[in-house]
């Protein structure tokens, strides 16, 4: 039997430093979701627009993820 694939919306992550946790020593990290990307968008289409974001940040940024999802049936 074939497995159908249905591919959901993207959407776009965004992974900011908010600073040290003053008792951890560790890096506090906050995020931010954009979602409702379409599943097909270019990525570099999608980094362009996590570059004009990340001027709007108080953070700096980490990391910028495009997560994907696909529905897999019978």
């Amino acid at each position: 039997m074939s497995v159908i694939t249905m591919n959901n919306p993207s959407s776009l992550r965004v992974k900011l430093d908010a600073g040290l946790n003053d008792s951890t020593g560790n890096t506090i990290v906050k995020s931010k979701t954009y979602s409702n990307l379409k599943y097909n968008a270019n990525n570099q289409d999608v980094y362009d627009v996590a570059q004009a974001l990340m001027g709007l940040q108080d953070y700096p940024v980490l990391e910028v993820l495009k997560q994907d999802s696909t529905t897999l049936a019978e």
